[in-house]
């Protein structure tokens, strides 16, 4: 048995969730004027170094923006932000969106999958059959090992992505790697893992018969049972 190596967040780590769950929650409202660095530093007990540089990544996310001669000011980060950005909100939400965040993200994934089916259709070749095939016996072989599970479906989801032949679609998709993992380990966890594979295994029969719309179609069933059944409100 091996249970991996267990890491401590860095103290800049714990700072940028602090700051960014304030301005998740709202306790921090953009526009709003932050301390300067050197008081940032002595109300948490971190060197300025460390605040810098995690202003500096709450910059690259959205959360702030930092002018040399005004000082660092709360941004909107829905305006301002990135795939960063929508994974600190999930890890603040405690790895789950609530309804209108997940119906956006659904519709977000639909048109990328959505397309990376249409390419796949008309590119499919003998091995992305096979690799898709070893994906589904993978996914069978995990079906005591809830996150093992939701990982060999991000994996699987990937492999379409990357056998569409766009060679874009994957590299955005693997953006989407934490929040559809978690996404999969919650489905897995109300629906149960067996499931969770038989949608897996009907979804690659669809994709094999190279019918792009049946297989929206059968992506889209997948994205409603997640809206109606594992987060039905």
């Amino acid at each position: 048995m091996d249970i991996g190596v267990i890491e401590a967040p860095t103290v800049k780590e714990l700072f940028i969730q602090r700051m960014a769950d304030m301005i998740i929650k709202g306790e921090l409202k953009p526009g709003d004027r932050l301390p300067s660095e050197r008081e940032l530093a002595a109300q948490s007990h971190i060197s300025k170094s460390a605040v810098h540089l995690a202003l500096a990544d709450l910059e690259r996310m959205g959360f702030v923006e930092t002018n040399a001669r005004h000082g660092t000011y709360v941004c909107d980060f829905a305006r301002n932000g990135n795939i960063e950005t929508m994974n600190v909100l999930l890890r603040s939400s405690g790895g789950s969106f609530d309804a209108k965040k997940t119906k956006d993200m659904l519709e977000m994934r639909m048109a990328l999958e959505g397309k990376a089916l249409e390419l796949l259709a008309e590119r499919w070749n003998e091995e992305a059959g096979k690799q898709l095939d070893e994906d589904v016996r993978k996914a069978e072989n995990l079906k005591d090992d809830t996150h093992g599970l939701a990982a060999e479906f991000f994996a699987y989801h990937h492999d379409i992505c990357f056998f569409s032949k766009n060679f874009i679609l994957p590299l955005i998709f693997n953006t989407f790697e934490y929040v559809t993992i978690a996404y999969w380990e919650e489905a897995v966890r109300k629906l149960g893992s067996e499931k969770c594979i038989a949608l897996m295994q009907e979804f690659n029969a669809v994709l094999k018969q190279k019918d792009a719309q049946m297989s929206k179609a059968c992506l889209q069933k997948e994205f409603d049972l997640f809206s109606n059944e594992v987060r039905k409100q």
